[in-house]
């Protein structure tokens, strides 16, 4: 039997799937270095060399000459719930269905059934209905719709995630993790994501809201959710997917997500031990056009992960590579993360 891991980046859950000896095929976006030691895949970078906002359903077309009996997909095919259900008709998705999705990542529904449970979340209302326009403006210049956003009014706080199974009725907890947000340390900007550090403990509240939304929305296999935390505790999104944390958490739990996921969804669930260690990653983004070394030598570098190809072309604000770490603790995971990036980033100025 036959996998098809299909997302933006599948490194992650194919070394998982490989070390739980299973047979895969990807289908990604980068098609990076060390992927390609592991497994057979497709890259959608090179082989339609398109861009980081290629069209979507490139997966399907990519996909359509592979032999697979099985999907496991990560982001951002979540937001792609006809996409899923065209992979449906032709194999086993293992994880939640495209009904399912549709359901958990449309707002007004998460939005109503916070209300009804006392979830904090962000005042949020669908940009279908909303425009923009300068404040200094005339003749209609400048202003447009959102039809393709949703508008949250911004929460100050610390990032975090849950990481969680479900079983279509009842869950249970992983792990909690903090978010790497904007760091300029990594090259980051803003709300960018670029990285998480595992185990961290926020409130006991967080299983009681993963479990809420695997008995309200049907969730199966390894989902997460994103919060801020202030005054309170606000949901920011929920990923009915395999989360990027999952190497990490992996480590830090000495566990294996992929099959986790897979008994997950046929409704076997397993307790989770106590974490053996601290264990972070960091995206290394590209702070301006720059061309690779031979990489070549970067895959004997345990810790570097997602290795660009020797000689590629990244674009400024592109990822260049991750690193992970471990560390006796939050603070010294993080300086070993920040050791890592530059160590990466001399690699590169000797070329």
């Amino acid at each position: 039997m036959r996998y098809l891991l299909v997302g933006l980046s599948t490194r992650g859950i194919a070394e998982s799937a490989v070390r739980a000896g299973k047979d895969v095929v990807t289908v990604d976006y980068f098609g990076d270095l060390d992927q390609e030691q592991i497994c057979e895949g497709i890259s959608l970078r090179r082989e339609y060399d398109v861009g980081l906002d290629f069209n979507p359903f490139l997966f399907l077309k990519a996909a359509s000459d592979l032999r697979f009996d099985f999907l496991v997909y990560v982001a951002p095919l979540e937001n792609y719930p006809e996409i899923l259900g065209k992979f449906a008709e032709k194999c086993v998705v293992v994880g939640n269905g495209a009904e399912v999705v549709k359901r958990v990542r449309d707002w007004r529904n998460v939005c109503r059934f916070c209300k009804d449970e006392g979830i904090l979340f962000p005042k949020t209302v669908d940009g279908l209905e909303y425009v923009v326009k300068p404040k200094k403006s005339g003749g209609g210049v400048g202003i447009r719709r959102l039809s393709k956003y949703v508008v949250q009014k911004f929460v100050r706080g610390e990032h975090f995630s849950a990481s969680f199974l479900g079983d279509g009725e009842n869950g249970e907890m992983i792990s909690m993790n903090e978010q790497l947000i904007g760091r300029r340390e990594f090259g980051a900007r803003k709300f960018w994501y670029c990285g998480n550090i595992t185990p961290v403990f926020v409130d006991k509240e967080v299983d009681e809201i993963c479990e809420k939304f695997v008995e309200e929305f049907g969730l199966k296999g390894s989902c997460g959710i994103d919060f801020v935390v202030n005054d309170g505790l606000y949901l920011m999104e929920v990923n009915p997917r395999p989360q990027a944390t999952l190497e990490i958490v992996e480590r830090a739990f000495g566990i294996n997500i992929f099959l986790l996921h897979e008994n997950a969804v046929k409704g076997e669930l397993e307790e989770i031990g106590n974490p053996k260690r601290t264990w972070g990653k960091a995206i290394l983004y590209a702070e301006e056009d720059v061309t690779m070394p031979d990489t070549c030598e970067w895959l004997d570098c345990s810790w570097i992960k997602d290795v660009p190809h020797p000689f590629e072309r990244i674009l400024k604000s592109e990822p260049i590579c991750t690193v992970i770490a471990d560390g006796s603790d939050r603070d010294d995971c993080f300086e070993h993360l920040v050791r890592r990036t530059e160590s990466v980033r001399a690699k590169m100025k000797n070329f």
